[in-house]
């Protein structure tokens, strides 16, 4: 597990759930690893704190910075432009918007842009993940406001908490399992509100017979012959150790900046000697695979990972 992952419940959030603030751990360009947009250009947004503790978790997000949604708006505009600058590229055309919507506060647009023109978004996916982003009530106003600026907006959450978000964003629900002392027990259903109102379920999958993450529970079976709707399967990742930069930033440092976050901590590559078990993620691979053929699922191999982005 990287980081802490203090358990916190929505009461965490109350005292600011009237403002327009979210609690950000991270933000970046990247390419969409998994779910219905997988290899598409997506920007992140990973917030922080979550309500459960997964042995296996992969990200940090212990720690975050309270942004309003000017600052988030203004965070993402100069992190696409800096993603492309440091390839020597100007910031493409399908990367740039303008939104009659947000006309009131032109600070926060591209300077030329003028009120009468008709409203273009950026031709790539926002995709709100944590953590648990669905802890932060603030979120489906954030999302509808992001509605104007992407093309698709995303959130991903394991469904255990209700929120009401808009119908333009795609829902991925995520399930995970509730643990005892690091080892999983059985899987949580989601709230039958969010089951309802998903896009999409994805599972992460062990090859490991006495795990709970070896078979997919019953219920999901049934939502996909109802619902028609697709279920993506994420082999699960056995890592050796932390990342190497992460490790060194934090043995330098106590408090982490959220550039750093952003970038040390989000950039993992497959390709790091040492850094995962490699026989363990081929069993988890290929079972997975075969685990898709078998029942009609759709393989996700976060392809991230192996681009080595964030």
């Amino acid at each position: 597990m990287f980081g802490k992952n203090e358990i916190v419940g929505q009461k965490y959030f109350k005292p600011v759930e009237d403002t327009d603030k979210l609690f950000v751990t991270s933000r970046f360009m990247t390419l969409q690893g998994e779910g219905p947009y997988r290899g598409e250009p997506a920007f992140f947004i990973r917030l922080a704190k979550c309500n459960l503790n997964c042995s296996f978790c992969d990200t940090f997000f212990d720690d975050g910075d309270w942004m309003t949604f000017d600052e988030i708006e203004h965070a993402i505009n100069y992190t696409i432009d800096e993603f492309f600058e440091k390839q020597g590229l100007d910031r493409p055309e399908w990367a740039q918007y303008w939104s009659s919507e947000f006309k009131k506060n032109p600070t926060n647009l591209m300077d030329d842009i003028m009120p009468s023109r008709p409203a273009k978004k950026m031709q790539m996916v926002l995709v709100m993940t944590g953590g648990e982003p669905m802890l932060q009530k603030n979120i489906g106003p954030f999302l509808e406001r992001m509605s104007y600026i992407f093309e698709n907006t995303q959130i991903e959450s394991n469904g255990t908490i209700v929120q009401q978000i808009p119908n333009t964003t795609t829902l991925v629900v995520s399930p995970k399992c509730a643990e005892k002392n690091g080892v999983a027990t059985k899987y949580l259903a989601p709230k039958h509100e969010m089951l309802k109102r998903a896009d999409c379920l994805k599972f992460v999958m062990s090859a490991d017979p006495d795990s709970p993450y070896n078979e997919i529970p019953e219920w999901a079976h049934i939502w996909r012959k109802e619902t028609g709707k697709p279920i993506y399967i994420s082999p699960m990742n056995i890592y050796n150790t932390l990342p190497q930069k992460s490790k060194m930033v934090r043995a330098a440092q106590n408090d982490i900046t959220i550039d750093q976050r952003s970038t040390i901590d989000e950039v993992i590559s497959f390709w790091e000697p040492g850094l995962l078990d490699m026989k363990a993620n081929q069993r988890n691979h290929e079972y997975a695979a075969a685990y898709c053929v078998k029942h009609g699922f759709t393989l996700n191999l976060q392809l991230h990972l192996y681009a080595s982005l964030p």
